[in-house]
């Protein structure tokens, strides 16, 4: 017996299976009736449909009502002619389908898939004033369509007449834009500001339209609008400084500007300074370079910034003039700054009294790639000149290392070693240990100032005025996290061990600092003490485990100790390694003395102050960039939260009843122009000090716009930085070609490519990230992650610390 189909017994199955599914109904398949009229739906309140017997107070007030019954039924309307007379005005407003478009581009021709949705309807109203009285009524009223209507909110909002612009909203929207919020954020903060799509009365392209418009306003006039945020914070506090330099045309050419705030964070942190010009955040390309340092949580603090049309030596002379004039005539201790001639002979002119030292990252990224590719044909190199740069302790032992290193890997005839060997005294800290440098070597600190402007506050498109704005913006957030970390360091740090020096020192240094001195207090514990046999006082810390794969790396260190129980202010500690000298902190090998002889205080020469919890010098101006509080000392925020229970009583009153929201609105009319009229005393209007020291007479600089640059900043693994003076060898060498010149991936030389390259190709890295290179402390991760470039810069104490490199801030790692 033949086995029955799968769909006997299965009527719904069945049903499936042969019958057709209904795509369209039958009715919408015939011609439609030209004849056929629509209106609103019957279900709608008779008063608010136009008839004759309305009046109104004007044609406003007639157009209003039609709209709103053009919303209420689903149809866009428009102000269409008018109809005046001689005794009265007429205005007509009817759908927006109304007539026919007459096309003038052929169809072959046109350039958009969308067409005229006028199809000739006639529904409109005829609104006119009488004589008497100026009244307006509706003197002709035609309610029939020929379209069907679609009075849903989802639809109606697109209409134009029916977008209404809630001043909420709006200013909701504007802040939102002026924070850089996202847009698919915006709409998100939206839908949950008024309880869903259907009640958010502008659409997504409103919305973008309105950032865009904002953007072309933004663009216009920008050099005044710049003058003008200037003004207002010199009103906010007359220590502002800021500066123009212009051209023969009178147009800006360079801007300097610091915050009050900036300068009061120099006079305590001024000591060491990094400069740095290699990125571009604004809509004219010019390079942004600030002036960076790091206050006494070990964290980022900006002295000063500036915008630069060019990296010539005059233009970074009249900068660092321009710095020092706003910071009362005070030079720096060291500066740090990339390896550039220009500003190297300006700052010979302008910082005579200060240390110029070569950022170390930008000395090695320079050659990055002939430096890459010395490494692929000798492994192992990177690690040792890695190891060379940052261990050695003296001159002598940096020259036994690099010599030994070329030797290893017979690299005496490479050009590239020979031009980081020839400028080792501007960027190797084994030659200047003896001057104070903090815990920062190179410029990676100002990078990482630019990296978080980058991301949060501004891009390449941004014009200066904002920028400007965007940056304080940045400066404050920067406050906030300085503020947050001071306000956690007010009680001591907990003591790591029982010794009283170490309890002196939680008690005095800042948490960060503390953090550190943990950190080599922990490595102290892998060396051992030994007094020397013939002089007094004089003790050799030996590690451990002595060095193996590096044996010019020293591992045992002179250390001077003289304590003095009775007068402890008299105590002498010295070290051969001298980190004490170069970074104002303790090595481990002193630590190591002071445990083993049992000291009880150090001497506060020893503690500077810009570690301690307590680093800030007193100012004779105010420090606040902005006014927030009044006379009495109420800020607004105060004053808001005063009037915010008032507020929320009138609001809950009067919306039980419309009469009473009328009325509320009437009466908060009239009280916010009374409001307007009485004088600010919180702002730049109420500044005191603004009468003692009156805003200077501005500059006169040309409103036009500065012109859009192709600066030398930013170039990646550029030879030219210090004026293309880099002589590599013939076989690491890259050729001097125009740009944009298409060139061998393997030999980097044009008129070939890596298919007909005779070079064979260098090895290729494996796809996916390898253990431990990612960001973070995650599995098998080193201690802060990847260097950026070349040359990872490693502890300099001495001791084995296997090469890790330090966190982000910038404790170790950055000297």
């Amino acid at each position: 017996m033949a086995a029955s189909p799968p769909w006997i017994g299965d009527e719904m199955r069945y049903r499936r299976i042969m019958t057709p599914p209904v795509c369209v109904q039958p009715e919408r398949m015939l011609t439609p009736d030209v004849t056929q009229t629509f209106i609103h739906n019957e279900n709608l309140d008779p008063r608010l449909v136009p008839n004759f017997d309305m009046d109104f107070d004007s044609l406003d007030d007639a157009y209003e009502f039609y709209r709103r019954y053009a919303e209420l039924s689903g149809f866009n309307i428009k102000r269409n002619r008018k109809r005046d007379r001689k005794d009265s005005e007429g205005q007509e407003f009817c759908c927006t389908l109304q007539g026919k478009h007459k096309t003038k581009v052929a169809v072959v021709d046109r350039q958009r898939d969308k067409t005229s949705k006028r199809g000739g309807c006639k529904a409109m109203v005829l609104a006119r004033t009488t004589s008497i009285g100026g009244r307006a009524c509706y003197s002709q009223i035609v309610l029939e369509h020929n379209h069907k209507l679609v009075p849903t909110p989802s639809m109606t909002k697109r209409m134009r007449s029916h977008k209404q612009q809630d001043p909420a909203v709006v200013e909701l929207v504007d802040t939102m834009h002026a924070g850089h919020v996202a847009h698919v954020n915006v709409m998100r903060v939206l839908r949950r500001f008024v309880g869903g799509s259907e009640n958010l009365h502008v659409t997504e392209r409103d919305i973008q339209n309105r950032r865009a418009a904002h953007v072309r306003e933004d663009r216009v006039d920008d050099i005044p609008k710049l003058q003008a945020f200037f003004r207002e914070c010199k009103l906010n506090n007359p220590q502002f400084f800021y500066e123009f330099q212009v051209d023969e045309k009178n147009v800006v050419k360079n801007v300097f500007w610091g915050h009050a705030s900036q300068q009061g964070d120099y006079a305590d942190y001024s000591s060491v300074v990094t400069f740095d010009t290699t990125y571009k955040t604004n809509q004219y390309s010019m390079p942004l370079a600030m002036f960076v340092g790091f206050n006494n949580q070990l964290q980022n603090v900006v002295f000063g910034q500036t915008l630069l049309r060019d990296e010539k030596a005059d233009t970074f002379e009249w900068l660092f003039k321009q710095f020092r004039t706003c910071m009362g005539g005070r030079d720096p201790i060291v500066i740090f700054t990339d390896q550039d001639s220009s500003i190297e002979k300006a700052i010979g002119e302008v910082f005579a009294t200060t240390y110029h030292r070569y950022c170390r990252w930008h000395v090695t990224n320079k050659y990055r790639l002939e430096l890459n590719q010395l490494n692929t044909q000798h492994p192992g190199l990177s690690d040792t000149l890695t190891s060379v740069i940052n261990h050695p302790l003296s001159p002598a032992e940096f020259v036994g290392a690099w010599e030994a290193m070329l030797d290893k890997y017979t690299a005496h005839g490479s050009r590239v070693l020979a031009k980081l060997f020839d400028k080792r005294k501007m960027w190797i800290a084994s030659y200047f240990k003896e001057i104070f440098c903090g815990t920062m070597m190179s410029t990676q600190r100002s990078e990482r100032v630019n990296n978080v402007v980058k991301r949060g506050y501004c891009d390449n498109s941004t014009p200066i005025h904002e920028f400007a704005k965007s940056f304080l913006e940045c400066l404050e957030h920067t406050k906030e996290n300085e503020m947050r970390e001071t306000y956690n360091s007010q009680g001591p740090s907990v003591p790591y061990t029982q010794d009283r020096y170490d309890k002196q020192l939680a008690r005095v240094y800042s948490r960060a600092v503390y953090h550190d001195f943990k950190e080599r207090f922990l490595s102290s514990t892998a060396f051992f003490v030994r007094p020397h046999p013939n002089k007094a006082n004089y003790f050799l810390v030996s590690h451990t485990r002595p060095p193996t794969e590096f044996p010019w790396l020293q591992h045992e260190f002179w250390v001077k100790a003289i304590v003095s129980r009775d007068m402890p202010e008299e105590s002498v500690f010295e070290c051969e390694c001298m980190r004490m000298e170069h970074t104002g902190m303790f090595c481990p090998h002193l630590v190591c003395v002071l445990t083993n002889l049992q000291v009880e205080h150090v001497p506060s020469k020893y503690i500077p102050k810009r570690y301690k919890r307590e680093a800030r010098v007193d100012t004779t101006f105010d420090r606040h960039d902005r006014m927030f509080s009044g006379p009495s000392g109420e800020t607004k925020a105060s004053r808001m939260l005063e009037l915010l229970p008032d507020w929320c009583a009138l609001q809950r009153s009067s919306v039980m009843s419309s009469e009473a929201v009328s009325k509320c609105k009437e009466l908060l009319r009239e009280a916010l122009d009374i409001i307007k009229e009485i004088p600010h005393d919180v702002g730049p209007s109420a500044t005191t000090a603004v009468a003692q020291n009156p805003v200077p007479e501005e500059q006169s600089v040309s409103a036009s716009a500065p012109p859009v640059l192709n600066t030398k900043g930013g170039r990646r693994g550029s030879a030219a930085r210090d004026g293309g003076d880099a002589v590599l060898a013939p076989h690491f060498s890259r050729p001097q070609t125009a740009e944009h010149t298409r060139r061998c991936s393997t030999c980097h030389r044009s008129g070939h490519n890596d298919a007909t390259c005779g070079r064979e190709p260098p090895p290729k890295r494996p796809r996916g990230r390898p253990v431990g290179s990612g960001r973070g402390r995650g599995r098998g991760g080193r201690k802060g992650g990847g260097g950026r470039g070349y040359v990872e810069e490693d502890d300099i104490d001495g001791e084995e610390s296997e090469m890790e490199l330090d966190d982000e801030s910038g404790s170790e790692s950055d000297y």
